[in-house]
């Protein structure tokens, strides 16, 4: 069994060279957390679509982009975007949220 150093050492590991080897992934707020899950956070309350950006994590990482509205006290109505994935043998979550607004024009399946 690894021990918790081990496991965030190996998505620290994973978090460079993801950055070395795909510079065109829009830029995160990235953390290691104790159980070795890396966690990034590409923007909050966002004016553009984030759905494109959290797909472009996927066609890298794998996994699913998921959706789903939600009406923020602060911004209103938005969408939260999220990915899940498995990357060279480390959990990886990657999140934003942007406003309806931006989606405006564009289906939102929630």
């Amino acid at each position: 069994m690894a021990t918790s150093s081990q496991t965030q050492l190996s998505a620290a590991i994973a978090l460079c060279q993801l950055l070395q080897e795909h510079p065109e992934l829009a830029s995160a707020r990235w953390s290691v957390e104790r159980d070795g899950l890396l966690s990034g956070t590409v923007d909050l309350h966002a004016g553009y679509d984030i759905r494109d950006v959290l797909q472009a994590y996927a066609d890298v990482l794998g996994g699913t982009v998921h959706a789903n509205q939600f009406n923020s006290p602060g911004a209103g109505p938005s969408l939260s975007v999220s990915l899940y994935a498995t990357w060279r043998d480390v959990k990886v979550n990657v999140y934003g949220t942007c406003l309806i607004s931006a989606v405006a024009g564009s289906a939102v399946a929630a």
